[in-house]
């Protein structure tokens, strides 16, 4: 089935803030995911992976972004990855998800992406929101790419928005891809302080092409307008950090103490606190990240064309 076959006429909503298109649900044995389309019938277009955050594809962020990118000439699939697996949120409890779940799914995405005629496959970036954040830092990752075979390039770019970097690995040098990192000043969620860390420590060991905003005055979940609102049941690592090593094994970084992955996934309520805020931003910081990304990916991955930058008509 080709792209332009998969593309259904008529906007999900009249809301002039919310760029919401209609999308087409993919189910396929290796993914989940909708797909959003540019109107016209250009060739060869560019695309955007979105992987989501731990409350799942939501209105306001993901589908939001993948129908901005899509009223910009860019496709967009907003990958499920909770769905398939009988999940629906992992906010509470960080253990429903395997740790390299969204990874393989983001694999999964660029492989059917790649397999469109309508897509360059030289122009297809990955971005992530918090919990899909963390995953798009990991592809980059020289050693988590070894993990899963990864020939010298796939995505052409990727979006990192207010990823946790709690865990860390401790070999931190990337592929040398072009990488946004986007952050919330006042994030006491996934925090700024870790990422921060992690991005120094990316271009440390070099070289890596980053790009680093810190949005002030936003908080985590900047999508969400109105007061910020409280998530008591939310675990929140911001206050711990831990490296990952070659084999997989996590070594905590003040204590020197080391233990498996499932050890730690089994032992994790030692080492997280319960709350965080969640919102406090709205239609104009997002419509700015929504902006910023598509500047970035023009920049620095090549997705040129008439229609970026301004809205289609």
């Amino acid at each position: 089935m080709k792209l332009s076959e998969r593309k259904r006429k008529g906007p999900t909503t009249t809301k002039a803030d919310n760029p919401l298109r209609a999308a087409r649900k993919l189910r396929t044995p290796c993914l989940w995911g909708e797909l959003y389309l540019p109107s016209g019938d250009q060739d060869k277009l560019a695309a955007v992976v979105i992987l989501s955050s731990s409350a799942g594809v939501c209105d306001i962020r993901e589908r939001y972004y993948a129908g901005f990118f899509a009223s910009r000439g860019v496709a967009a699939l907003a990958v499920d990855s909770f769905g398939p697996r009988g999940i629906t949120e992992t906010i509470t409890d960080q253990s429903r998800l395997a740790e390299d779940a969204m990874e393989k799914d983001a694999y999964a995405a660029f492989a059917l992406l790649c397999a469109e005629e309508r897509v360059d496959c030289r122009k297809i970036a990955l971005m992530g929101v918090s919990l899909g954040g963390l995953a798009v830092l990991r592809t980059a990752l020289t050693v988590r790419r070894r993990m899963f075979a990864r020939p010298e390039r796939d995505f052409a770019a990727r979006a990192a928005l207010v990823p946790p970097c709690h865990i860390q690995q401790r070999d931190a040098r990337t592929d040398g891809r072009p990488l946004l990192v986007l952050l919330a000043e006042e994030d006491d969620y996934t925090g700024v302080v870790q990422p921060l860390m992690y991005v120094r420590r990316m271009r440390e060991a070099g070289p890596a092409d980053i790009v680093l905003r810190v949005y002030p005055g936003a908080g985590h979940c900047w999508e969400l307008a109105g007061r910020p609102v409280f998530l008591e049941a939310a675990e929140n690592y911001s206050g711990c950090l831990w490296w990952q090593e070659d084999d997989g094994r996590l070594t905590e970084a003040d204590s020197g103490r080391s233990m498996a992955q499932e050890e730690f996934v089994l032992r994790r309520r030692e080492f997280c606190a319960l709350g965080a805020h969640a919102g406090g931003g709205g239609r104009e910081i997002k419509q700015r990240a929504a902006e910023d990304i598509l500047a970035f990916l023009e920049e620095r991955a090549g997705f040129s064309g008439a229609v970026l930058g301004r809205e289609r008509t």
